[in-house]
């Protein structure tokens, strides 16, 4: 154990070995002096760093309190070697961020194929995915309406509305096209859709709407906690389903110029 408390003057006077094997005096190639320094340094990846942490008030959003923590940071003049990084629960919302716009990008990419081979067609598919737009639209309006930020639960919504909306467009789109290859007209046969359509398109609709309304009013805990996907889901089925019947059979008649002919052979005589 050290008898007498360690001072400059002695830490000057300890003597170490340079590469030839010869002992150097520490004083004689450093200056000893008093300064400020860390009771304890960490490493991660052989990198020094130091964690600041914090935590939010009442009434505070992550989102927005990261927001204005990245532009301070970004303002800031770092010196050399130095940079930040944001963990934590921002690192966390990122991260589902990043992994819920992959699902939704892979969700409308499966729908797609799916399509395709339901129809055998590349067009019929196309038009139908323009549902989906019209179902984001709505979503964010209604995240608007009630004042709610887009968080990873809202998201979840979005992903269940990719499912969901293209169904109204599949339904239209499909009578139509058995319409046509019976022979008829294209502006006939989606007249004759949207009458025998309409009815299939409003319950399907609705019965998804009125089954989520029990989520929006819900008052505990874990409805709070599921509400934004509620509200998200509702305002986009809502959306998509009133202009689905205006904009898809416009997009139909856009990309569907020349009416189908069918052609009977006549039959043989003996």
């Amino acid at each position: 154990e050290r008898e007498e408390p360690m001072t400059s003057e002695k830490l000057a006077d300890i003597t170490i070995e340079n590469t030839n094997g010869e002992a150097v005096r520490l004083g004689d190639i450093a200056e000893v002096g008093l300064a400020e320094g860390f009771t304890s340094i960490q490493h991660e990846g052989q990198e020094r760093y130091v964690s600041v942490t914090a935590s939010l008030e009442a009434g505070y959003l992550s989102g927005d309190v990261n927001g204005q923590i990245k532009a301070k940071v970004d303002a800031a003049a770092l010196p050399d070697g130095c940079r930040v990084e944001v963990g934590g629960e921002s690192e966390s919302i990122a991260s589902a961020f990043n992994d819920l716009y992959l699902m939704i990008g892979l969700a409308i990419l499966f729908i797609y194929l799916v399509m395709v081979a339901q129809f055998q067609s590349l067009l019929s598919p196309f038009i139908v995915m323009f549902t989906i737009p019209l179902a984001f639209t709505g979503a964010f309006l209604a995240l608007f309406a009630a004042r709610m930020p887009v968080s990873v639960v809202s998201l979840i919504g979005f992903v269940v509305l990719v499912g969901i909306v293209v169904n109204n467009g599949i339904v239209f789109v499909d009578y139509a096209n058995q319409q046509r290859d019976k022979g008829m007209d294209t502006v006939e046969a989606l007249i004759l859709t949207g009458k025998h359509r309409l009815r299939p398109i409003l319950m399907t609709a609705l019965t998804t709407i009125i089954a989520l309304s029990t989520t929006v009013f819900d008052t505990s805990a874990g409805g709070e906690l599921m509400r934004p996907m509620a509200v998200t889901t509702i305002g986009g089925l809502l959306y998509s389903t009133l202009l689905t019947l205006f904009l898809v059979p416009a997009l139909y008649k856009m990309f569907h110029r020349k009416n189908k002919t069918v052609s009977a052979e006549e039959p043989e005589t003996p």
